[in-house]
């Protein structure tokens, strides 16, 4: 089976398992998928990261997004970020530790944490169902758009140090086709009235290039292609959600203040 193959099945069978969780799980069963979601990404992150004895993290990250479940705020962040600085310390005495990689480990999760917050704030009514799924739709028409129009007519590079295969011809053609895209829909589903969509239309789309670049900035700090080899054709689950993480939680954020 060639690559292009394995990742058709793959987006297939994720976005069966998504729509499946997102639609028909209530309460607590959709906090238990979400955390472990967390749970997951988190041990991802910290295998990429190459933190030192990563089955300390992994077990104290377990704790944090446990707690989660029962209390979907950033409390189990707060502490968990507060327990792994100081096991950090503690560990950096006996040999040198790259804080390099320890600080990406702490930008990323909080994203996830921020990411995970918005879904379950916004998950039991349907103006916030409408919310995430014009978030999904600006991010992944952006995307999408962006890599035909830069392999088109790039010729700028956006950010060479972090990704050199993006142009800034790509991010117009990504906010051109993404924005009017996400916006036509909160219309629709009187999520927020036209003026407003479109400018938080705007800010999505950008804040999902911003999440595409920050991963890109973590990964090229180990020095990895991949995130991990847990989706086949795709790479890691990082790879997958990486504009997600971040336009989720910005458009969530603006929207209660619109």
């Amino acid at each position: 089976m060639n690559e292009l193959s394995k990742r058709i099945i793959t987006a297939i069978i994720l976005l069966l398992v998504v729509w499946a969780w997102y639609f028909n799980l209530a309460s607590p069963w959709f906090e238990r998928g979400l955390a472990f979601f967390g749970w997951l990404t988190t041990c991802e992150l910290i295998l990429l990261v190459k933190l030192r004895r990563p089955w300390f993290y992994m077990g104290t990250a377990f704790l944090a997004w446990s707690a989660f479940c029962f209390s979907a705020d950033l409390q189990p962040l707060l502490l968990i970020i507060f327990i792994w600085f100081a096991y950090f310390v503690y560990d950096s005495r006996k040999s040198q530790a790259a804080f390099d990689h320890f600080f990406t480990a702490i930008w990323m999760l909080g994203w996830l944490f921020a990411f995970a917050l918005a879904i379950a704030d916004t998950h039991l009514s349907k103006t916030g169902q409408g919310l995430i799924i014009g978030t999904c739709l600006a991010v992944w028409i952006s995307d999408s758009a962006a890599y035909f129009v830069g392999r088109a007519w790039g010729k700028h590079k956006l950010c060479p140090a972090v990704s050199p295969g993006k142009s800034v011809e790509g991010a117009i053609g990504g906010l051109i086709f993404g924005v009017p895209a996400a916006a036509a829909y909160w219309v629709y589903c009187d999520v927020l009235p036209l003026l407003s969509a479109l400018l938080l239309a705007i800010v999505t789309v950008i804040a999902g290039m911003l999440g595409d670049l920050s991963e890109s900035s973590a990964k090229r700090i180990v020095g990895a292609k991949d995130s991990g080899r847990w989706l086949p054709g795709h790479g890691g689950i990082l790879d997958r959600t990486d504009a997600m993480l971040m336009a989720v939680p910005v458009t969530w954020i603006l929207w209660g203040l619109l």
